[in-house]
């Protein structure tokens, strides 16, 4: 399928933080042959001019991932910093963010947020009028509210949403936010995809 660009962009993928229900990094964990962070990076990031990946270190990062590290400014501060870093570093107008562990996130939904973003600071999808704040488009005109918020000590993606003109996607599919949080959640998900094979 050919996707059109609605205009030139960067994909940003967080890389996630501690990572401490789940045991272990989720960037890192095994799909098939290769990393759930590589697998993300496959499906989504061909459209895209521009793949960036924020982490705290490229150590969190596959080898075949660390040549786009964009190191989190402010390490620990949560993927609200990790968007920070992203406009920091972009040379696009805009971004779309997606966690690595929201492997129900396509490449479609990607390009509706960035359509959405036009003429607004951000695109964020809302499930239930809870904000996916981890999985939107982010403008440059965002990034001045984020680092304030951040300056004062914030981390809630919520409390920088509140500064922001923002563009709702309201009637997205709950499911494709899922992400995979514990054991349990990895496994079922690799049993869905071995399902599709």
């Amino acid at each position: 399928m050919i996707v059109r660009m609605a205009e030139a962009a960067t994909l940003l993928l967080l890389a996630g933080g501690e990572s401490r229900r789940m045991g272990r990094p989720k960037a890192l964990l095994p799909v098939w042959e290769t990393t759930l962070i590589e697998w993300m990076a496959r499906r989504l990031a061909f459209p895209f001019e521009r793949l960036l990946v924020a982490a705290a270190d490229e150590g969190q990062l596959p080898v075949s991932l660390r040549s786009h590290l964009v190191r989190d400014l402010r390490p620990g501060a949560g993927p609200l910093a990790g968007i920070e870093s992203g406009l920091a570093t972009t040379t696009h107008g805009v971004l779309v963010a997606v966690a690595c562990d929201m492997p129900g996130v396509g490449v479609e939904l990607t390009q509706r947020l960035l359509a959405a973003s036009e003429g607004h600071d951000a695109a964020v999808p809302r499930v239930g009028g809870r904000p996916e704040p981890t999985c939107a488009a982010y403008r440059r005109s965002a990034a001045g509210p984020i680092t304030a918020v951040l300056d004062a000590g914030g981390r809630k993606a919520a409390a920088a949403l509140a500064e922001l003109d923002v563009s709702w996607l309201e009637d997205e599919p709950a499911g494709q936010f899922a992400d995979l949080d514990t054991p349990e959640d990895y496994a079922g998900f690799l049993d869905a995809l071995r399902k599709k094979r």
